[in-house]
């Protein structure tokens, strides 16, 4: 059985072989009319390595002819197809600012916004290539507003998932300085946080953190700005409250505001360890 299978494997290396040999003696021998044939068959058949191949060279050959669009749709679409959207995103987008008429320009308007998508990172990494794809998404959407149904569907869809990238984002880069206890810097990002994207599905946590932050900052305060500050954690608790009065955060909220309130009430007197204490200035 074992042999069998290897005899199987060999036959199709030789044929892949042969066929590269081919293409590879075609493409050094054939002359323009016949790599873009050649180019169109390897295409048709899903060889899109070497339908890239014949097309390069015919590119300069067709330039302002009836077929200079679509050699040049074609070529970057044969390196959509072959995985490569690094490559292809660029000749898409030169392709669509050259032939913003052509028959071809929604495609290529919707695959240059594919290819960015498809280098779009997770909310932890940097936010460039995502900030690049909605970009690009809406201006096929305005562009093209009776465009192909399916396309628009996807793009409207997309561009909820990276909106939704870039919240995350940035409620995670506030989440990071509260864990890393720099409560000035997390009270301040959670709030442009809020300001940036006010429906945030983040914004129950994030404006409890808000308040906590406060009340941590107050807490490690030298004593005599830790009345002013707990002040603030009140306002905190106020904001917090009025949108959300139920809350499973109810307890601990309630718990900072009772401190806070008795803090500014009576004031907190320094213990005796306090100047060893890591204070806020």
């Amino acid at each position: 059985m074992k042999i069998i299978i290897n005899i199987a494997v060999l036959f199709v290396a030789i044929v892949a072989l042969s066929s590269c040999s081919k293409y590879e003696k075609l493409l050094k021998k054939s002359d323009n009319e016949t790599k873009y044939k050649l180019g169109m068959e390897c295409y048709e058949k899903g060889k899109y390595r070497y339908a890239t191949k014949f097309f390069e060279p015919v590119l300069l050959y067709l330039r302002g002819t009836e077929r200079d669009d679509s050699v040049n749709f074609y070529f970057a679409k044969a390196y959509y197809l072959s995985g490569d959207p690094y490559t292809s995103e660029y000749y898409f987008d030169m392709f669509k600012r050259t032939f913003p008429r052509s028959a071809f320009a929604e495609e290529a308007t919707y695959l240059y916004a594919a290819c960015l998508y498809s280098q779009s990172h997770r909310p932890e990494l940097d936010q460039v290539p995502t900030i690049k794809c909605i970009t690009a998404l809406n201006e096929y959407l305005y562009t093209f507003p009776n465009g192909n149904p399916e396309h628009r569907k996807k793009s409207e869809d997309v561009l909820k998932e990276l909106d939704q990238r870039l919240v995350d984002k940035s409620f995670m880069a506030a989440k990071l300085y509260f864990k890393i206890e720099d409560y000035r810097s997390a009270m301040e990002s959670f709030k442009n946080h809020l300001k940036d994207y006010p429906d945030s599905n983040h914004r129950e946590e994030a404006l409890f953190l808000t308040l906590k932050s406060s009340y941590l900052y107050a807490t490690h305060s030298k004593y005599d700005k830790r009345r002013e500050r707990y002040q603030n954690t009140i306002d905190e608790y106020l904001n917090f409250t009025s949108e959300f009065p139920v809350s499973n955060y109810k307890k601990e909220v309630e718990n900072m505001y009772a401190v806070a309130v008795k803090a500014t009430q009576f004031g907190n007197r320094p213990s005796k360890d306090e100047n060893q204490e890591k204070t806020n200035e």
